[in-house]
């Protein structure tokens, strides 16, 4: 620690030496008597409020309402088109619903489902 010490006195006296212990900033002569007065000048003119213009005070709330109602019909267009897709059925609720509907709808939903006799007796045959 002391050693440390003595590196820094060595250091401040090569400092003294080099630069000298004179001051070399100074200030005007009567800087600080006006100072006071100056300062409250500029922070009183500093304080007025800026003017504001008339669009400024009723142009944010009417695009807040805008985007409001921009968002509102976005969501909704959203929902409905999601909504409104069909859903997929399995095939076997779809030969189950055309079996209900009689037979001419059963052999309808088996042409559509490429079933052929075959399919439906090995069907019918399996146990479940």
């Amino acid at each position: 620690m002391q050693v440390r010490q003595k590196d820094m006195m060595n250091e401040e006296k090569y400092i003294i030496e080099r630069v000298g212990k004179e001051n070399p900033f100074r200030v005007p002569e009567g800087y600080f008597d006006s100072l006071a007065s100056e300062v409250m000048a500029r922070v009183d003119a500093s304080e007025a409020p800026a003017p504001r213009k008339a669009r400024q005070v009723w142009l944010r709330p009417l695009l807040y309402a805008a985007a409001s109602v921009c968002a509102l019909f976005i969501s909704v267009a959203a929902y409905q088109s999601f909504s409104s897709q069909p859903s997929a059925t399995p095939v076997a609720q779809q030969v189950e619903a055309a079996t209900h509907q009689g037979e001419d709808s059963f052999d309808e939903a088996a042409d559509y489902l490429m079933v052929d006799n075959q399919d439906i007796y090995a069907c019918l045959s399996s146990d479940y």
